[in-house]
């Protein structure tokens, strides 16, 4: 398994990434079968989203997208 830190601009740890090699993943999954509908859940991605997540790159390409700034957008969101 390979773990990756992640760390904010003062060096603090805010989250890991974890690589879960595939045998490791589907004996989990056999294991634990909450698992597996977690994985159905995230593949379910609807069409519709999708099709705004193009239409947003697209605007982000073109340079019309309403893109906020991180520091109001995190005051915005009380991150």
């Amino acid at each position: 398994m390979n773990i990756q830190y992640i760390s904010d601009n003062r060096g603090h740890t805010t989250a890991i990434q974890i690589q879960i090699p595939i045998g490791d993943w589907q004996a989990m999954k056999n294991k634990y079968k909450e698992f597996e509908q977690a994985e159905k859940d995230i593949e379910a991605v609807p069409d519709w989203q999708i099709e705004l997540g193009k239409i947003e790159l697209q605007n982000i390409a073109n340079g019309t997208a309403g893109l906020l700034d991180w520091e109001i957008a995190k005051e915005q969101f009380k991150f």
